[in-house]
């Protein structure tokens, strides 16, 4: 049971192509609970037809909603599920299992970021639905909230800078379970400077991290900040980071001494932000910290005790035969900048392949994740696996020795879905969402 991990994730969106409406499949996610890995293992995956669940996505005044995503997750376990998104109609259309649901409606992004013109449609949620046959939802309307906006701005004396990467989440007063994750843009691309987000009447408190690169290619060290906000009205709240952290690089290879692609979280083991990922760097072709191409070190973190959890996504692109599997690190930052030598542990490989109901090869996603990871902010990022099958079906992945609930979720066949990875981002980020609500309340 878990999920979590921020924009970083949508590393794994990319690859992803939610199910269009023209001819579209029954094929739905496919859930295995307590699957017990002690050795190599062949494990074939039937993903089952569900029900067709569709509807109208619709603004306060009836006004269609076009590019909205849709996530219907399983009620029980709070986040496993499948996803679509809205037609220049509204409409959605999703495959489901039958059983016990929770809709989520998110709205899509805005075309503007100045606040007369952002849009202000709130994200929905719809439980207490049970599906035992295909089901027309009928209209589901969004309403209107208010807009906090600002500007966000690098540690004063900076200067002009190449590289600004800022990500604002949204968190209510108190509880981890993300409320929505604030859209970035500017007039510059590389350096987006300004943000917006759509909000209910409440108290809120906005995580802000960020990186920069001066025109000189240095790394501008910048502290991870947490601010209070109420809304009730528009709101314009300005964020400037504080300098600060050290510059953090190195290398994750595995066993074989073959440099890996995947996702380092940083998660602090101390603080306001304990358990919670502050960072999760990008570690592409065994490298991390270092902006590709270019001698810019692009992470920095404060001095502190860490967990370093490192996620392989090697096994969603063809090709590695190697058998790294997530690992964990402990930290100990100094007050000064650090390089480290990482080495991804061993699994055992988990293989076979992956078909529809009628027995055809699919391509799918499969993830596992640890059954029995203790329910703590720290299980967020950790026990996480994920491969992706072939045009035939076929897939490859190594897990260490423990227990896993694996799921899985068809690529779409078609082309049609040009949203696909802002989708995928936002659904991704809803489930995430829901198992921190389900983790908020069992505290």
């Amino acid at each position: 049971m878990n999920k979590k991990i921020l924009a970083l994730l949508i590393v794994l969106a990319v690859l992803i192509m939610i199910p269009a409406f023209a001819a579209q499949s029954r094929t739905t996610e496919y859930h295995q609970t307590g699957l017990k890995i002690v050795a190599n293992k062949v494990f074939n995956i039937k993903l089952p037809d569900g029900y067709f669940v569709t509807g109208f996505i619709k603004g306060p005044t009836g006004t269609p909603v076009k590019n909205a995503a849709l996530y219907i997750r399983d009620a029980t376990d709070g986040y496993s599920g499948l996803g679509g998104g809205t037609d220049a109609a509204g409409k959605f259309s999703v495959p489901v299992q039958p059983g016990n649901k929770i809709l989520i409606a998110d709205p899509p992004a805005s075309a503007s970021l100045s606040p007369a013109q952002f849009s202000r449609l709130l994200n929905k949620t719809v439980t207490g639905l049970n599906f035992v046959a295909d089901t027309s939802m009928g209209d589901i309307r969004l309403e209107n909230g208010f807009v906090l906006s600002g500007k966000v701005s690098p540690p004063a004396g900076s200067g002009a800078l190449f590289m600004f990467t800022p990500v604002i989440d949204v968190f209510p007063a108190a509880g981890l379970a993300i409320v929505n994750g604030a859209q970035v843009g500017g007039v510059n691309q590389l350096v987006p400077d300004k943000y917006a987000v759509a909000l209910r009447t409440g108290a809120y408190r906005i995580l802000t991290r960020a990186a920069g690169a001066s025109l000189a290619f240095q790394g501008v060290p910048m502290l991870p900040r947490q601010d209070k906000v109420t809304i009730s009205k528009d709101t314009i709240k300005n964020i400037t980071m504080a300098k600060g952290g050290y510059p953090f690089s190195g290398t994750v290879k595995d066993s074989a001494k073959k440099g890996l692609d995947g996702a380092l979280y940083i998660i602090p083991k101390a603080g306001v932000l304990k358990g919670w990922p502050i960072q999760a760097a990008l570690v592409f072709k065994g490298v991390f910290g270092v902006f590709p191409g270019m001698n810019i070190k692009n992470l920095s973190i404060p001095a502190g005790q860490y967990l370093l959890v490192f996620m392989p996504t090697v096994y969603m692109m063809p090709g590695y035969a190697g058998r790294a599997t997530v690992t964990y690190y402990n930290l100990t930052m100094p007050a000064a900048a650090k390089t480290l030598a990482l080495v991804a542990a061993d699994g055992f490989v988990v293989s076979g392949k992956t078909t529809d109901a009628r027995g055809k090869a699919v391509k799918a996603m499969i993830t596992a994740f640890k059954t029995n990871a203790p329910l703590d902010v720290d299980a967020l990022a950790l026990n996480f696996m994920v491969a992706a099958s072939d045009a035939k079906g076929l897939y490859r992945f190594a897990l260490p020795a423990d227990t896993f609930n694996i799921y899985a979720i068809p690529f779409s066949t078609t082309t049609a879905a040009q949203k696909s990875e802002e989708l995928m981002g936002r659904m991704f980020l809803k489930a995430v969402s829901g198992f921190s609500e389900r983790l908020d309340r069992s505290r």
